[in-house]
């Protein structure tokens, strides 16, 4: 359920910055990207926190602590594919 969230938050923001700015491509790309992160590496420790992050093999709370790095690393290039493919449709529709 967690992933779902993430994504639709991800969509949602990268939709209104670069509707906000449309000529403004590259700008909006990085400005949602950052954004993105920011707010999705906050949602996953009050995730983790309220005990939503709970492994299913083993029954315990996930530990992202450990892998902070990775994390931001995958979340900032899934941020900025977001973006992208947001920003590119929204120039499509427009």
């Amino acid at each position: 359920m967690v992933p779902y969230l993430l994504t639709g938050l991800s969509v949602l923001v990268a939709g209104v910055i670069h509707w906000s700015a449309p000529h403004a491509f590259w700008r909006a790309t990085l400005t949602s990207t950052a954004t993105i992160l920011l707010l999705s590496i906050a949602a996953l420790f009050i995730f983790q926190s309220s005990g939503l992050l709970v492994s299913e093999e083993t029954g315990q709370s996930a530990d992202i602590t450990d892998s902070l790095l990775l994390v931001t690393g995958l979340v900032s290039f899934f941020g900025l594919l977001i973006s992208i493919f947001v920003g590119w449709f929204l120039r499509a529709v427009r």
